[in-house]
């Protein structure tokens, strides 16, 4: 660097005009461009650099400086597509959620994932994605796990590298986040998560590592780690991240992570969203105070700078541009295929047969399930449900509903069988306006079903503003027995209920929604008058008005679900959840009554199958009375076609568990309130590296389905094992061989056994694609890195030297071949 190489200036003191073209030259290193922009740069234009606006026209970025030629920094919402929060709010294509994408075991999908959001955050005149989300899942109850890459951090550090590289490709930066050990969202501003060295360095930081060789920016947490807040951790900012891995990127702070204005800018962060509450003037006066040096704040805009300048921002226009939503939906069916999991199939159950009926039940087989809840929110281009899918390839089709939707809210969706609208049909008269204040005529006036939405819907209605338009639902609800009627509204921006022209709701809500609840005794038969009065005045929004009828209440839909189910061959059961940031599950049970419409359709057809749409782990009393069970995650857009190309065959499902699902909550690693969700502040890791499988070997604790598990439509056999190489350097081999009847997909996984270790732990994996009889060789590479353990002695990666248990298989609970090595000790 030049400027920064020795005494560094606080630049000129007036924003006269300056001549661009030497800092313009495109032959010039990026380094050596930012420091020629810097410095000519006043402090008010370098502390502008530091910080996001955020206004009415304004969200996650900065202003350009003109004179200085230089672009506006602008940052979307990720990780599972481009976001649809902001002033613009555009349609895009909703990818699978990331876990899904973790599934896939395969980094060239995870690439092709991150050209598909690079390329779309371009077309939105967009500049940097805020994702790939690396954290570990630590516990499954976490809101976010299905935002990142699951348990495992080489698998996570494989998928994460390829997703990066994918959205660099296209220009576009990528932001790794959170770093560090955002692994909860109970409490998540201010929990302190007590994390030992070794734990660190060998689980929750090994993926952050592999992602700072390429990303370009890297989030910072909300939570404090080991006593000091992430976005203001010298030791991890500017000890770890820059000094030892030698970062070269700028690290971002999740939205208000910033507590104090000092220690950020001396402890390596920066940028600040959403706004300059501290990087402004708070900065601005700590700089001539002397508090911070200038030297602090050159370092930190040299670095968003040349960041700018490699990946061409000065040197494109920023503009939008179409998004082929053809080619980008399918790269969406692809991933989603790819990490579908096949975890049951009994009696070759699947693949389903064309020329057979099939009931599709449940309310994921007539509406896609897109995407998880929270600022990872997609407004998608398009949706296709199962449902659609099934239709448009002739099969012959039995439909049941079974239950509304579960999105945010306690209990399922008000049903609309209870309603009705003011045409005379089922559901609520819904009016939408372009106004707050529900003045005027409406721009579009429907009925529908249910009131369920969330922020992926994008604009509800077409002719309205992106921001700043109102809803109104009427309809009379008939009381189908005696008793008390609980209703729940869950809603972000505000919302009333009416009940017989009186308000006995009124929620002002909040980020991702808030509930609030009222009970009324009714009678049955009985007719009252509801109203629903919802106004978005901007950013996201999300509403469910859900009930909890009296224990007596006829289950309608559920009967309907068995007659559907009986009438067809085979039943195939939607089931989901919506997990969502800011919000930790309470259990691991499905919401509302899923497992008691499973029951009743598995009683009523032996053939059936249950597809999960969730964004984790959750608990299946019913799992040993279906069929079929497949793990579908949050499958983005073209759900519908994705899951008729695997249940009928035309795909093999090919993915894999990147988390493990427990039997019970008590087996989990994290089981104890100190460990999770902390006590008095404090959340303490006491499990240490018994993360995830590790855990569950370590305590000999059988899971409801392993790590690494997935079934196929055939099946494979693992022969010829070999182990080559000197030292720490070896080669594993083996063949493999689609020893069934089908196409089939395998994926070959390479566990490492090292004393004082968890038993075993994932250092290598493969995807190939066999035909019936056909033998490939696989080959691993390890290196010392693969045997290594992080010794809080020297700081440093160690070889303890000893006996190595090399071991392949299908998963970590199915092992297929084994062998042991002996290495002496060695430094890393």
């Amino acid at each position: 660097m030049l400027a920064l190489a020795g005494m560094t200036t606080a630049g000129p003191a007036h924003a006269d005009p300056a001549d661009c073209s030497a800092w313009m030259d495109t032959h010039l290193p990026a380094s050596e461009r930012a420091d020629l922009v810097t410095a000519q740069m006043t402090l008010d234009e370098k502390l502008g650099m530091m910080h996001a606006v955020s206004d009415s026209t304004h969200d996650r970025e900065t202003l350009p400086i003109p004179r200085l030629c230089i672009p506006a920094l602008r940052l979307n919402n990720g990780p599972a597509g481009v976001g649809s929060s902001g002033p613009v709010q555009a349609q895009t294509t909703a990818l699978p959620a990331p876990l899904g994408l973790a599934a896939s075991f395969d980094p060239a999908v995870a690439r092709a994932y991150g050209v598909v959001e690079g390329r779309e955050t371009r077309d939105t005149g967009r500049n940097l994605m805020e994702g790939p989300d690396i954290n570990i899942a630590r516990t499954p109850l976490n809101g976010r796990t299905f935002e990142a890459y699951g348990e495992d951090p080489y698998l996570a550090g494989r998928i994460a590298a390829g997703n990066i590289d994918g959205i660099q490709s296209q220009g576009v930066i990528a932001d790794a986040k959170h770093y560090l050990a955002n692994n909860q969202e109970t409490d998540r501003d201010q929990v302190d998560e007590h994390i030992d060295e070794r734990t660190l360095h060998e689980i929750y930081m090994p993926a952050f590592e592999e992602s700072a060789k390429r990303s370009g920016s890297i989030m910072c947490s909300k939570n404090k780690v080991n006593g000091a807040y992430a976005c203001e951790h010298q030791a991890l900012l500017q000890g770890v991240l820059k000094n030892d891995w030698g970062y070269r990127g700028f690290v971002v702070s999740d939205f208000s992570s910033c507590h104090d204005t000092v220690r950020c800018a001396t402890g390596g962060l920066d940028f600040e969203l959403p706004n300059g509450a501290h990087y402004g003037d708070p900065l601005k006066t700590a700089v001539q105070s002397g508090q911070v040096p200038m030297a602090t704040v050159d370092e930190h805009v040299h670095r968003i700078l040349s960041t700018m300048f490699r990946f061409g921002l000065f040197d494109r226009p920023q503009a939008t541009r179409p998004i082929d939503a053809r080619r980008d939906g399918a790269v969406s069916r692809t991933a989603a295929e790819a990490g579908t999991v096949l975890l049951k199939n009994s009696g070759g159950v699947l693949p389903l047969r064309k020329d057979r009926s099939v009931a599709l039940i449940g309310p994921g087989a007539g509406n896609a399930a897109a995407t998880g809840g929270g600022s990872v929110g997609v407004a998608p281009l398009y949706k296709v449900s199962p449902l659609d899918a099934f239709k448009k390839r002739g099969v012959t089709v039995e439909y049941a509903e079974g239950m509304p939707p579960v999105d945010l809210g306690p209990q399922p969706a008000l049903p609309s069988y209870t309603m009705t609208s003011e045409d005379g049909g089922h559901g609520w008269t819904a009016r939408h306006y372009d106004n707050t204040t529900w003045t005027g005529e409406p721009k579009l006036t429907r009925v529908d079903p249910w009131i369920d939405m969330d922020p992926t819907g994008g604009i509800p209605a077409p002719g309205l503003p992106p921001n700043g338009w109102s809803i109104r639902w009427t309809g009379t609800f008939t009381a189908p027995v005696d008793g008390d009627y609980t209703f729940n509204l869950t809603n972000h921006a505000h919302a009333t209920l009416y009940l017989d022209g009186a308000s006995v709701l009124d929620n002002n809500g909040g980020f991702p929604g808030v509930t609030k609840s009222v009970t009324v005794h009714l009678t049955a038969g009985q007719r009252h008058s509801m109203r629903v009065d919802w106004a978005k005045p901007n950013a996201q929004a999300m509403i469910e008005l859900s009930w909890a009828p009296p224990p007596n209440t006829p289950d309608v839909q559920i009967a309907e679900a068995v007659q559907a189910a009986k009438k067809a061959d085979t039943a195939v059961v939607f089931v989901a959840n919506k997990d969502t940031e800011a919000i930790d599950r309470s259990s691991l049970a499905l919401p509302g009554y899923q497992d008691k419409l499973v029951e009743a359709v598995a009683a009523a057809n032996p053939r059936t199958i249950v597809v999960l749409n969730t964004g984790g782990p959750v608990s299946m009393p019913w799992a040993g009375k279906v069929a079929g069970l497949m793990e579908a995650w949050y499958p983005g857009e073209e759900d519908g076609n994705a899951m008729a190309d695997v249940l009928l065959g035309d795909t093999d499902p090919s993915g894999r568990l990147p988390i493990t699902f427990p039997k019970s909550l008590a087996d989990t690693p994290a089981s104890t309130p100190e460990q999770y969700p902390g006590v008095n502040g404090v959340a303490t890791y006491s499990e240490g590296l018994r993360v995830g499988y590790r855990h569950y070997d370590a305590k000999n604790i059988e899971p409801l389905f392993p790590f690494g598990y997935g079934l196929s439509y055939t099946t494979f056999a693992y022969r010829n094992l070999t182990v080559h190489g000197h030292g720490t350097d070896i080669t594993v081999g083996a063949d493999v061989t689609d020893i069934g009847h089908r196409i089939g997909t395998a994926v070959p996984q390479l566990y490492i056994g090292a004393p004082d270790e968890p038993p075993a732990q994932l250092k290598g994996f493969i995807k190939i694609r066999l035909r019936p009889g056909q033998t490939r060789h696989v080959a691993f590479t390890l290196d010392s890195r693969s045997f290594a353990s992080w010794d809080t002695a020297s700081h440093g990666w160690t070889v303890t030297g000893g006996t190595y248990r090399i071991m392949l298989g299908t998963g970590s609970r199915d092992i297929r071949l084994r062998h042991e090595i002996h290495l002496p000790p060695t430094k890393s």
